[in-house]
């Protein structure tokens, strides 16, 4: 399986292939990002959530599928997992920010659990706007840029999926 993602702006090719050199069991894997290779052993805990073991450090990942996209959140970092080619947003994992400059998005689908602004707020880059609960794990979503709150479209209790915009903001120049 091959696949291209975005990070901070940065587009990686993944190949996971079964790890045929390998004497264990079939869950073994290797993964391909650029010219590295890693070998790691999946467990499935439930439907969307796995241990994953790799360099004998073991990490739970959930993985989500929304709208022909894949979600994969490991130690609280979550990774879009997109056609980088045809996506215009990208993902920071430093700030949890995802979108594009003007709007506030959530990487995952997820039910808003607390906006943190107002209409006509002033915020700055890398502030924490909504918290957003996904996979039974709340997150701050924090804007890209310095502006204005220029309109809400999700309170408290609402769901909301992938690339719906959350918080309109007018941005400074």
């Amino acid at each position: 399986m091959e696949m291209e993602y975005l990070v901070e702006g940065k587009t990686y090719t993944v190949k996971i292939d079964a790890d045929e050199n390998r004497q264990e069991k079939a869950d073994c894997f290797k993964a391909t990002i650029g010219e590295k290779q890693y070998q790691f052993n999946v467990a499935p805990i439930s439907d969307n959530c796995f241990s994953l073991l790799y360099d004998n450090n073991s990490r739970i990942a959930y993985v989500a599928e929304a709208e022909g996209q894949i979600y994969v959140h490991i130690d609280g970092i979550t990774i879009n997992l997109e056609d980088a080619v045809s996506q215009q947003k990208t993902f920071s994992r430093d700030s949890l920010e995802f979108g594009v400059k003007d709007e506030v998005t959530t990487s995952m689908p997820g039910k808003v659990v607390k906006v943190l602004v107002k209409e006509g707020d002033k915020v700055q880059a890398k502030q924490p706007l909504v918290i957003v609960e996904s996979m039974k794990m709340e997150n701050e979503i924090k804007s890209l840029t310095d502006g204005f709150v220029k309109s809400i479209h999700f309170g408290p209790g609402d769901l909301v999926e992938p690339g719906q915009p959350i918080i309109k903001l007018e941005v400074d120049d």
